[in-house]
């Protein structure tokens, strides 16, 4: 009778290809799968799974652990969800390479655009390295629960070759792009999975600065590629705004072209906050669609749920901190901040100053200012709420008008029925006083769920959608080696 490390005995199976879920036993020896269905074999060790769903490891390819990485070997919550191999990296933010001088405008930027603290990222990281091969080798130094593998971020090179050039987004010259596209392809042939680049606005560092990539040329950009091709290996993340769709997707070609290799890009469905207009997802589907009609291999990569971030009075960001008079009740302790919310006199100059003051062009501007997709989080949050949940949509059908003050209040129009209805939002949620909540403490608001089209409406517009998927080694470079060639 053939015998077996594993046996994994009477569980319902998802295998990952599509097909439907059934009732099987895997077997596993030396570290693979070796037989599905009904294994008649014993193994050494056996495990019942009557009732339990299994399924292979999930791949995470889009996570931001380049720090945490370096202090926690479970890399939770990645772990505790089944996630067995991540990829981090990605949007052009790490740590490497990285200059003596240059810590903390890494830091900066990895705490603006991911909202991770940098007090926890200056304590955590130890910086014995400057070179990305270095990087990996203290990564690799610290034993990890789960596999991984990183990126090279353009962000971190272009502050390394161009200094503070380049942390002010300035046009980077021929000798700058050399020693970029060398860097890159150093990273590349040490063990890193790929080259990532950011060209949002929506990426900023924790002083307001735009990340540094958000204006490199497509010379530039084609130009790193070339590391890539000469590697023979690796991937190009990246993420963009794609406010103008025609110039923007010259770039993704040219990066696509010059590298030879796989680009894949985060898709969402619509790539601005704006109410009406702008790409959405589906234009840059149609590109990708296209782009891989000639023969280029691009891929989106979309998240099963939107994207969204938490807001409220205990969180980083919240609707009024960009107003003078919310300055002066920030550094309260919560109880006080929610008393101060309740006085009207405290209301009213809040909603006279967010008329004047919240500028969408400033840290944050634009996530804090649009009240038509922010929603209420309750304890247990639902994440899938629609425009209807809105704060904006609250405040039309409470009819919630400032009172009082003059007509500055009536600046903005709805956006200030909004402003009111949030501060009200605000205070009863960070309270636990909400009308239908018995339990505290509620944490804020969180992001509109857009109505979109369903995943097999998807896969029968764009059948050459795919997930990404990554394979699991022991190591490091095995990891790379598997994935990139």
């Amino acid at each position: 009778m053939t015998s077996f490390d594993l046996v994994i005995r009477g569980g319902m199976v998802a295998d990952g290809t599509g097909e439907p879920l059934r009732t099987a036993d895997v077997a596993v020896t030396d570290g693979r799968i070796t037989e599905v269905g009904r294994v008649g074999g014993s193994g050494r060790r056996e495990i019942d799974a009557d009732g339990a769903l299994v399924a292979p490891g999930w791949v995470d390819v889009h996570t931001h652990y380049d720090g945490q990485a370096m202090w926690d070997s479970a890399l939770a919550p990645s772990s505790d969800q089944g996630v067995t191999t991540v990829l981090f990296g990605n949007c052009g933010v790490g740590f490497a390479p990285v200059r003596p001088g240059a810590h903390n405008v890494l830091v900066e930027l990895m705490e603006g655009v991911e909202d991770i603290p940098g007090t926890a990222l200056h304590e955590g990281l130890t910086w014995d390295w400057e070179s990305f091969p270095e990087f990996l080798d203290a990564l690799e130094r610290r034993p990890h629960d789960v596999d991984f593998a990183a990126q090279v971020p353009h962000g971190a090179v272009r502050v390394y070759v161009m200094g503070d050039r380049g942390v002010a987004g300035e046009p980077a010259a021929p000798d700058d792009i050399t020693r970029m596209t060398a860097l890159v392809q150093q990273g590349i042939e040490a063990g890193a999975l790929g080259f990532s680049t950011s060209r949002t606005t929506n990426h900023r560092s924790s002083t307001g600065i735009h990340t540094p990539s958000l204006k490199a040329s497509s010379a530039e950009l084609a130009g790193i590629a070339q590391g890539l091709r000469r590697a023979g290996r690796g991937v190009m993340q990246l993420v963009s705004d794609f406010e103008v769709l025609d110039s923007e997707w010259l770039v993704v070609l040219a990066m696509a072209q010059a590298s030879g290799r796989p680009v894949s890009m985060t898709v969402t469905e619509y790539f601005t906050l704006c109410e009406d207009g702008g790409t959405t997802g589906f234009d840059v589907l149609d590109r990708i669609s296209a782009a891989r009609a000639r023969g280029l291999a691009m891929s989106a990569q979309v998240a099963p749920r939107a994207v969204g971030v938490t807001m409220g009075l205990s969180t980083t960001l919240n609707p009024f901190m960009a107003c003078p008079p919310f300055a002066e009740i920030a550094d309260l302790p919560l109880p006080q901040k929610v008393a101060a919310l309740r006085d009207g006199r405290v209301r009213r100059r809040l909603l006279e100053s967010y008329a004047g003051e919240v500028n969408a062009t400033k840290l944050a501007g634009s996530v804090i200012s649009h009240f038509h997709l922010m929603v209420r989080l309750d304890d247990p949050p639902d994440y899938e709420q629609g425009p209807e949940d809105s704060v904006t949509a609250i405040a039309q059908r409470e009819g919630r008008t400032p009172r009082g003050g003059g007509a500055r209040h009536h600046v903005g129009g709805q956006r200030n029925r909004a402003a009111l209805s949030a501060a009200h939002q605000l205070q009863t949620l960070e309270s636990g006083c909400g009308p239908h909540h018995a339990d505290p403490p509620v944490r804020g608001t969180g992001s509109v769920r857009r109505r979109c089209t369903r995943g097999h409406d998807l896969r029968r517009k764009f059948p050459h959608l795919f997930a990404l998927t990554l394979g699991s080694a022991s190591a490091r470079r095995q990891t790379s080696d598997r994935i990139s060639r």
